[in-house]
């Protein structure tokens, strides 16, 4: 009888052995799903406290600046898109060098330090007149940077030869919250 005890006992030892492993789980099972929940809400937190850094930074950079250098930045790279501002001011430079504005197209990119629309463009013109368009791009106080260009032949009409302007530019603005 004695050896029927014994195993008696260790079975019931596995048994209650193994129940305090399942409540021991069970009670910390959702303790951890929080741990894993509170995890995720720091680093959004610090990610949101990076942005307001990044920010914090940069208004303290533009404060230092005089105003004579406030509104030359904000020619520059103004705090918004402008949209209708590029246009116009490529409408204008388009107008001066005597250049056939033809398509437009916008596309945005708000990755990165400074939010990008970039711009792809056609114009048309005689072939000075196509290379005084862009040297006025490169002057324009709007800052638009050329990624890419190319100039093919059209046909001639009155005795000048015209050329198609295929322009890919870049302008940028300061405010990613758009």
């Amino acid at each position: 009888m004695y050896t029927q005890r014994k195993i008696h006992s260790g079975f019931v030892g596995t048994i209650l052995l193994a129940a305090a492993l399942l409540l021991l789980f069970a009670h910390t099972r959702p303790t951890q799903q929080k741990l894993g929940e509170l995890k995720n809400n720091v680093a959004a937190l610090e990610q949101t406290v990076n942005t307001f850094s990044g920010i914090i930074e940069e208004d303290a950079a533009i404060a230092d600046l005089s105003e004579v250098e406030k509104k030359e930045l904000d020619k520059t790279i103004p705090e918004t898109l402008q949209q209708d501002t590029i246009i116009s001011d490529l409408n204008n430079i388009a107008k001066t060098a005597d250049v056939a504005f033809n398509a437009l197209t916008f596309n945005l990119d708000k990755k990165g330090d400074l939010p990008t629309i970039n711009i792809s463009a056609s114009f048309q013109g005689t072939a000075g007149n196509i290379i005084r368009f862009v040297k006025m791009l490169e002057v324009n106080p709007r800052k638009l940077l050329v990624k890419d260009a190319g100039i093919t032949r059209s046909e001639s009409t009155g005795g000048f030869e015209l050329m198609n302007l295929n322009v890919t530019m870049q302008a940028f603005y300061r405010n990613n919250e758009l």
